[in-house]
C-alpha cells in the first residue's frame, strides 16, 4: 500500500542505560527510510537484519551529544563497507555539524571519501525530508536540541523530542500531533531535561498516543506505575513497532 507508514523505536534507553538501546526511532513510509539520532549502541540493533545498506535515506540528529550522534562513524563504515552507492542525506544544525563531520570522515579513514554522497542539510533551515513536511523546535537543554515534528500527507503527525525540557513552540507541536516521542529523563522538575512533574500537565490532542523515552533507569519503574492510569501514554521500549494503513485520505493506526 503507497500509503503506509510506520515507525520502530530503535532505542528508548538513556546515555547510560546498560539494558536498553540509546534514544533512537526508524520512520518510514513511501519506501522512504529516515533514522532519528544515532548513538552508540545503535547501529548494533540496525546491522542485525533491520537495515539494508542501501535502505537508509536519510539521518536527523537532534543534537551532538554523544548519545544521539557517535554511532554515525561505525553505521556509515558499515554502508560504506557493503558497497553504498546511494547518497545519504544528514539533517542537523549547521552550528555542530564541526563536531559531527569528523565522525562522518573518520567512516571512511584512511579513505579520503565514502563510495557514496552525504548530502549535509541545517535542520534550522529544511522545510522536508523524503514524504513529510518539517517542523523543528528548540529546547531546554545543555547543548542546542531541535526537536522535529514530521507531518505526513494525510495531515497527520509525529513528534520526536530529542532531549531537553520542551519549551512553548515544542509543547504546541507535541499537542497537535497523533504519535509523540518526549523525553523525560526525570521525576521531578530538571534544568534540562523532560520531567513527569511537567509531561503530566502537557496538552495533547484528542486520541493521540504519546510515549515517554529515554528515561533514567531509576526512575523506570515508578514512572511506569504513574502512567499506568493515563489513556494515550506508555512508557517506550525497545523494539515496539507501530503502523499506519491507508484507508482512502487518512492513517488508520495500529501497534
Amino acid at each position: 500500500m503507497p500509503h503506509d507508514f510506520s515507525f520502530r523505536v530503535v532505542g528508548s534507553g538513556d546515555a547510560y542505560d546498560n539494558e536498553r538501546t540509546n534514544a533512537s526511532l526508524l520512520v518510514q513510509q513511501f519506501d522512504f527510510s529516515l533514522l532519528i539520532d544515532c548513538g552508540p549502541w545503535v547501529p548494533k540493533v540496525l546491522l542485525a537484519g533491520l537495515l539494508e545498506p542501501n535502505q537508509l535515506d536519510a539521518i536527523y540528529i537532534t543534537h551532538s551529544h554523544p548519545d544521539h550522534c557517535s554511532g554515525l562513524t561505525t553505521l556509515l563504515n558499515w554502508m560504506d563497507a557493503k558497497g553504498r552507492k546511494k547518497p545519504l542525506t544528514i539533517v542537523a544544525q549547521r552550528t555542530q555539524w564541526e563536531v559531527l563531520k569528523p565522525l562522518v570522515e573518520f567512516a571512511h579513514w584512511p579513505q579520503a571519501t565514502l563510495g557514496f554522497e552525504v548530502d549535509w542539510r541545517d535542520s534550522l533551515s529544511v522545510e522536508t525530508i523524503g514524504p513529510w513536511a518539517v517542523e523543528v523546535a528548540p529546547t531546554q537543554h545543555a547543548v542546542s536540541n531541535l526537536s522535529v515534528q514530521l507531518r505526513l500527507p494525510s495531515g497527520q503527525a509525529l513528534f520526536y523530542s530529542g532531549d531537553g525540557k520542551l519549551l512553548e513552540h515544542g509543547r504546541n507541536l507535541a499537542a497537535q500531533s497523533d504519535w509523540v516521542f518526549v523525553e523525560c529523563e526525570t521525576l521531578a522538575n530538571h534544568p534540562s531535561h523532560g520531567s513527569w512533574q511537567e509531561i503530566e500537565a502537557y496538552l495533547r490532542k484528542p486520541g493521540s498516543s504519546w510515549w515517554l523515552y529515554h528515561i533514567d533507569p531509576q526512575c523506570r519503574e515508578v514512572l511506569r506505575a504513574q502512567v499506568q492510569s493515563k489513556v494515550g501514554l506508555d512508557v517506550a521500549e525497545d523494539g515496539y513497532i507501530f503502523k499506519g494503513i491507508a484507508k482512502k485520505d487518512y492513517l488508520i493506526f495500529h501497534e
